[in-house]
């Protein structure tokens, strides 16, 4: 009797999970695809497809990179100077049937890896909502989001994650706050945008947090805004 009520005891616990998993952006399809080379994005996305229920999808290179760090370290930097396309082993078959992307990967010299590039480039993006996520030691966390956001600029994007060294620590409030987006249809990740402006309703501030003006704003930086109760953040462009 006691092993019964021991076994109902986890199917609700299953069933209670499975409901939490599926309310995640009102039941949409979600794939969860990552680049991932010393495991610290892995866990981050693991952590996703753990919450959200939904699918993984993990990027391998078709020539793997090299285990040792300083070696796999120039050979990044030689694909980014020569703005590679490295291929990729065994494409996503169904990419269609997703409505939202999230693409994580690590910060390499100061960017997303290139394979994400032709990860981004073989497949059209332009009817879902696309999710940044990356994992970084000190900096480049949003210029390496942002460039996620460049490359699939047909898309609607959700605020993206930063996780430094893998943590998974935040990862549950952030999905909160993008379901959040996703149900009241708000698209307010990065973006891209003009030197933004500032106003009385709205206020502009470098990544410093100081509060900057419309006469010393510059191309070429991130900024965050703050407007209405919302606070965005935004690559500007020449």
């Amino acid at each position: 009797m006691k092993r019964i009520s021991t076994l109902f005891a986890l199917i609700s616990l299953l069933a209670i999970c499975a409901n939490a998993q599926n309310n995640y952006f009102e039941g949409a399809r979600v794939l969860i695809a990552y680049f991932s080379w010393s495991g610290n994005t892995q866990r981050v996305a693991e952590e996703i497809h753990n919450i959200t229920g939904g699918d993984l999808y993990r990027i391998e290179p078709a020539t793997p990179y090299p285990d040792d760090y300083a070696e796999c370290t120039e050979v990044a930097l030689a694909e980014r100077d020569n703005d590679a396309r490295p291929a990729i082993v065994a494409p996503v078959d169904n990419m269609d049937d997703y409505d939202i992307v999230f693409i994580g990967c690590p910060v390499w010299w100061h960017t997303a890896p290139m394979i994400m590039s032709t990860f981004a480039e073989s497949y059209d993006f332009s009817n879902k909502t696309i999710v940044p996520f990356c994992t970084y030691a000190s900096t480049y966390r949003d210029e390496t989001l942002q460039k996620i956001v460049d490359l699939t600029p047909n898309s609607n994007h959700l605020t993206g994650l930063g996780a430094r060294s893998g943590s998974t620590s935040g990862v549950r409030n952030w999905l909160e706050q993008i379901d959040d987006e996703w149900n009241n249809n708000i698209q307010s990740g990065i973006s891209t945008a003009k030197t933004p402006t500032a106003g009385s309703d709205a206020k502009v501030y470098d990544m410093s947090g100081r509060m900057v003006t419309d006469d010393n704003t510059a191309n070429h930086k991130i900024y965050i805004i703050k407007k209405d109760n919302r606070t965005v953040k935004t690559m500007t462009t020449k």
